[in-house]
This record gives C-alpha cells, structure tokens and sequence, in this order.
C-alpha cells in the first residue's frame, strides 16, 4: 500500500471487478489518511486543493468524488458546480464539519447528491457509497442498453432505407425496360399498318406495356 498527500491507494496491484476509482479532496493531511484507510478497498485517488482536482478529474474516470469543504463560499463548493457541470453522471458526496441547513442546500445545489457531516461517520459513510456505486453501476449498464438499442435501430432504419432504395431502383428500371419495349412495339404496329387508337386498344396501359406512346 501507498500513501501520500497526494496519490493513488489500492491493495494489490491490479483493480478486481468490485473496485471502484473515487476522488477525494480534503486540505486536511490526517483526514485523507483516515479515508485511506476506511476506503482501501476501493482505489483511492486524494488531493489537497481545487486546482489538483481539477487536473486529475480531467486525467482519469471516477466512479464517485469526494469533497471536503467549509463554509458558504469556500472553494469546496465551486469545486462541486465545477465536476457536476463536466461530469454530471458521476455522483458528488460533499463532506464539511458545517452541518446548518443552509450550507447542505448550498452543497446540494452545486450538485452533491450526498452530504455528510463532519466527523465522518464510518459505517454512514461506506453505506452510502455501496449505494451510490450500485446505482452507478446500475445506470451505466442500462445507459449501455440504451446505446446499443439505438445503434441496433440505426442499423435497421439503414437497411429499410437500402431496400427501398434497392426496390425504387428496380422499379425505375423496369420502368423504362417497359417504356422501351412499349414504343419498339407500337412502331412494329404501325409499319405493319396499324394506328395508334387500335395499339391502345390491343395493349392498354394496365397491360404493363409502359407508359402511353
């Protein structure tokens, strides 16, 4: 295992399927320590500041982000409208030993799903995170269906349009084989002598000979 400020945590060297990626951000040393420990399960990536944040958000996928913040206008808020705004799938679970009503509203406005008051309540914790990894599990398959639904009724529209277009190409096509065979008929009928009234009568349009001529 690996720790740092500002670093990745896992145990073993590979993920396993039940593994999830989450970031946590906290400018607080011990309190990354301590969820390092709570959450070593999960690969662990932990930052100090908004700006780090922001760059590891943009580098890697993330199952679910962490946020630790303070106050009415601390940077942890801009942080949460930020990541919900590039990421708005991957849920936010916002942690601030601030716990007044007014301050969870503005956390839940800036796009939390979650809000935990500090300090942090281990079993509390891990339940909610069991749950919004579920769910997020649960959206991404069914967020997969879907994609495959439309692909798969993209193919079928395409092949309808390419046989009526295949059926329309034939049909003109024997369209005009009709036309021509129509107009060499009538001038073989007419140089035998026929007219034209007596040709309309003997191959009438639903003859299939074509058009008039």
């Amino acid at each position: 295992m690996h720790a740092g400020r500002s670093g990745t945590v896992t145990r073993g060297s590979l993920m396993t399927d039940m593994t999830r990626r989450i970031l946590y951000v906290d400018g607080d040393r011990e309190a990354c320590l301590m969820m390092q420990e709570l959450l070593a399960a999960h690969q662990l990536d932990v930052c100090g500041g908004d700006e780090e944040a922001r760059v590891l958000a943009r580098r890697h996928s993330y199952d679910v982000y962490m946020l630790a913040g303070g106050g009415p206008g601390s940077a942890g808020l801009s942080l949460c409208a930020w990541l919900h705004r590039i990421d708005p799938r991957t849920p936010i679970v916002y942690c601030s030993s601030n716990g007044n009503a007014q301050h969870q509203q503005l956390a839940i406005a800036a796009g939390a799903l979650r809000y935990h008051v500090k300090p942090l309540d281990p079993k509390l914790l891990r339940s909610t995170l069991g749950l919004l990894l579920k769910l997020g599990e649960i959206e991404s398959r069914r967020a997969l269906l879907v994609e495959q639904e439309a692909i798969q009724d993209e193919l079928t529209e395409r092949s309808k349009r390419a046989r009526e277009l295949s059926l329309s190409a034939r049909g003109r096509a024997q369209q005009a084989l009709d036309c021509m065979l129509r107009i060499k008929a009538y001038r073989a009928f007419r140089d035998a002598g026929g007219n034209r009234a007596n040709f309309e009568r003997m191959w009438p349009m639903s003859s299939g000979m074509g058009p008039s001529v």
